[in-house]
């Protein structure tokens, strides 16, 4: 037994060997449009609130077929063979001397053999009718729901998207900043080789340069943590390499009117259309319990051979509800509630989508602007920082007019990064507020 542990411990420190002397293998790298995210997202294989969103309207439409079976004919067979021994002083009949009528007391033991087909059909049942159109509105309410998820997700994909895009952009700024840095420090290296520049200027590049390398590792962090959470919400391989096509700071048609954008809103909102799928569900339950006091018609037959005789019943029956310990009135008063309690929802809901939008418009109204004034600001602390460089190697000024126009043109990046990014989670939160979220574009 120690043998074959030894051999074992051997095969697993070859394996570990081999793999260790191996190159690694480089992720695979995929390219990925926001439209495609979406498209992965709400696949049947997606996100898993998709896919459970898709299991509710199976599992409505199984409950609409149910309550339909109310309404269709119920047919059933039956084969019996019996075997029977009657006690007919049991059943009540007795010799009577008098008359000279004799009735055994026991008849049997005989055999009975029964085949025979029953019908069932709901003729009439308002009632009835009503729940099953309740059930088949219910089948209307899981699809919203599921359109409510899809929206739900896009707009999950459509900020981590934006996050991811804005890590992108902060590495290419970070590295940007760092190579302003290294040329500021080889311009401050030449000028104390030469002896016009001194030690102090060049340590001073070099922290920064050293600062400027810790930026861009904490935002190569943050862009694999962003990914991470992109692939997450995909349902993606772990080991997929992302690269985001889209782009920060795209411009929309911002054109449309409060009043047109709520219209469009409450034309589009997934959210908007299951509240009134679910009070239109409420109505007819209601009105399925109010016409449970409604008289119903029953129609009934059977056919069979009971032991050699054809025999056979068919009937209608008219039923009318007159007691029934109050069941049908606290069902009714129910069911009135739920209906009340869907409409003052679906209020609600309008009232909350018009705050929505009016704030949404408000908010990209405010940051329209950032854009152009965040990417002049960039083109002057530029402009700013040459005239500086310039300057210190003429040797008219030192080093701390550089070292601040460089400050001035990193804050100024940072700040184009920030605008563009609250510019498109301005646009994400008005395409959300509309309904429009599944053709925003980055």
């Amino acid at each position: 037994m120690s043998n074959l542990r030894a051999a074992h411990g051997i095969f697993l420190l070859l394996l570990a060997n081999c793999f260790a002397q191996s190159p690694p293998t480089e992720q695979p790298k995929v390219q990925l449009s926001f439209a495609k995210a979406i498209e992965i997202a709400t696949s049947p294989q997606g996100n898993t609130a998709v896919q459970l969103a898709q299991q509710s309207v199976k599992l409505a439409h199984s409950r609409y077929v149910l309550a339909r079976a109310d309404l269709l004919p119920n047919l059933d067979g039956s084969v019996a063979e019996q075997n029977q021994t009657v006690n007919l002083r049991a059943l009540g009949l007795r010799s009577e001397p008098a008359t000279g009528f004799l009735v055994p007391e026991a008849v049997g033991p005989f055999y009975t053999f029964d085949a025979r087909v029953r019908l069932n059909q709901n003729i009439f049942n308002l009632s009835t009718i009503r729940r099953s159109q309740a059930a088949h509105e219910d089948i209307k309410v899981a699809q919203a729901e599921g359109a409510n998820v899809n929206d739900q997700v896009t707009a999950t994909v459509a900020r981590q998207y934006a996050m991811a895009l804005r890590a992108q952009a902060d590495v290419a700024t970070a590295r940007a900043n760092l190579s302003l840095a290294e040329a500021v420090r080889d311009q401050m290296v030449n000028r104390e080789s030469v002896g016009e520049g001194t030690e102090i200027e060049v340590t001073g590049a070099k922290l920064r340069v050293s600062r400027n390398q810790q930026r861009l590792i904490n935002a190569e962090t943050a862009l694999t943590r962003a990914n991470l959470d992109l692939i997450n919400t995909l349902n993606l391989d772990w080991n997929l390499r992302l690269e985001l096509t889209g782009a920060l700071g795209a411009r929309m048609d911002d054109s449309l009117s409060p009043e047109q954008a709520v219209d469009i809103a409450l034309k589009s909102r997934a959210d908007f259309k299951l509240q009134q799928e679910r009070s239109d569900s409420a109505r007819l339950s209601y009105s399925s319990a109010k016409l449970e006091r409604m008289p119903s018609l029953v129609g009934y037959a059977d056919y069979g051979d009971l032991s050699g005789v054809q025999t056979h019943t068919a009937g209608v029956a008219l039923r009318v509800p007159l007691f029934d310990g109050g069941r049908m009135e606290s069902e009714r008063t129910q069911t009135m509630t739920l209906m009340l309690q869907e409409r003052i929802r679906e209020k609600e809901i309008r009232n909350r989508i018009e705050l929505e939008v009016r704030q949404a418009l408000v908010t990209l109204a405010s940051v329209r602007n950032q854009i152009d004034v965040s990417e002049q600001a960039v083109t002057l602390a530029e402009d700013e920082l040459g005239r500086a460089r310039r300057r210190y190697q003429s040797g008219v000024t030192n080093s701390v007019e550089v070292i601040d126009a460089e400050t001035q043109v990193e804050n100024a990046r940072d700040d184009r990064v920030a605008a563009q990014f609250s510019y498109t989670q301005a646009r994400i939160d008005l395409a959300q507020a509309m309904g429009t979220i599944r053709t925003i574009d980055f």
